[in-house]
């Protein structure tokens, strides 16, 4: 009988300390992030929740699509590289800089025009630290790629951007 009842205490303890960090955990938020119908050969939507702590951002990217577009004009094969998260800041009239950056994720995906890869359910975190004035920053994606079927001298790293809307940290309520 001692046993039941240290079984069933050990179990209301582990219950209550799993409710008390859900409870410390911060808000989620939803994200829409889309780079279709722009002028990137590669393109790409992610949806997902995000978190703010005190230290980082914390995505949860419950849909990640990255396709390469029919219409650009190099119809050759591309290796999607990685991908990277991060905050971007204006700086100045249209023109903006990742300022904080997660760890890439990589992916070394050999894709060709009209290709689509699934990222799947994944987690990225962007660091951050109390001078980051996120009213002023947006959500991120870095996509980079390469083309494989030129000259070895004229292959290279190229990149494709999606970013959220620009009052993202802004709308939190």
């Amino acid at each position: 009988m001692n046993h039941k009842f240290r079984a069933l205490a050990v179990l209301l303890l582990v219950s209550s300390m799993a409710k008390a960090q859900d409870a410390a955990a911060p808000e989620a938020h939803p994200f829409n992030i889309s780079s279709l119908k722009t002028p990137f050969a590669m393109q790409g939507v992610f949806e997902g929740e995000y978190r703010i702590y005190p230290d980082r951002i914390e995505l949860k990217v419950s849909k990640a699509n990255i396709r390469i577009s029919e219409h650009c004009p190099y119809k050759g094969r591309r290796l999607l590289s990685a991908v990277k998260f991060g905050l971007a800041v204006s700086i100045g009239e249209k023109r903006w800089k990742m300022a904080q950056a997660g760890q890439e994720t990589f992916l070394e995906q050999v894709m060709r025009p009209g290709d689509r890869y699934d990222l799947g359910e994944t987690y990225f975190h962007i660091p951050i630290d109390n001078s980051v004035d996120l009213s002023k920053h947006w959500l991120i994606v870095q996509m980079e790629d390469n083309v494989l079927d030129v000259p070895e001298e004229k292959r290279g790293k190229g990149y494709a951007y999606a970013h959220s809307c620009r009052d993202i940290f802004t709308r939190i309520k």
